[in-house]
C-alpha cells in the first residue's frame, strides 16, 4: 500500500511533451499522462540506469542518470542526463547534460547546456543553445 504525503498533495510543476514540446502542467507525483496536444504518453518519472539498457527510444520528462556499469543503446529525449557510464544514440536534452570522466557518448547531442570532465570520451556533432532542442527539426 502506497502512503500519500499530504506535502505534495495538489502541487503541480510544468514538463515540456517529448513528442511535440508544448508545455504540460502535470501533478508532482505522476508517474505518466497523455499530452493534451498530441495525444501522446508522456513519461514523467526520473531513471538511473546500472545495467544494459537498449530501446527504440527511451524519452521523459524527468531526468537520468547512467551509472558507471550502465550502457544505454538508444536515441533519448529527456530533461537533464548525467553520463557516468556509456551511452550509443542520439541525445535530445532541454537541459543539461553532464558527462564525468568515466562517461563515453557516441551520437549526436542537442542540449541547452553541456558540462564535460575532463577524461571524458565524446564523439558526435554537439549543438549547444538554449533553443538546440526543437522536437519539429
Amino acid at each position: 500500500m502506497v502512503k500519500s504525503n499530504r506535502a505534495d498533495k495538489g502541487k503541480e510543476r510544468d514538463v515540456a511533451c517529448t513528442h511535440c514540446g508544448e508545455p504540460v502542467r502535470v501533478a508532482t507525483r505522476a508517474m505518466s499522462i497523455f499530452c493534451p496536444h498530441c495525444k501522446q504518453r508522456l513519461i514523467l518519472e526520473d531513471y538511473r540506469i546500472r545495467a544494459y539498457q537498449a530501446s527504440r527510444l527511451f524519452a521523459t520528462c524527468g531526468d537520468i542518470v547512467v551509472e558507471e556499469s550502465g550502457f544505454v543503446s538508444a536515441p533519448i529525449r529527456v530533461a537533464n542526463l548525467t553520463v557516468r557510464g556509456r551511452i550509443q544514440g542520439d541525445i535530445d536534452a532541454r537541459g543539461v547534460v553532464s558527462v564525468s570522466a568515466t562517461g563515453r557518448i557516441r551520437g549526436d547531442v542537442r542540449a541547452s547546456r553541456l558540462k564535460v570532465a575532463a577524461g571524458a570520451t565524446l564523439d558526435g556533432f554537439f549543438r549547444i543553445a538554449p533553443d538546440a532542442v526543437s522536437l519539429t527539426s
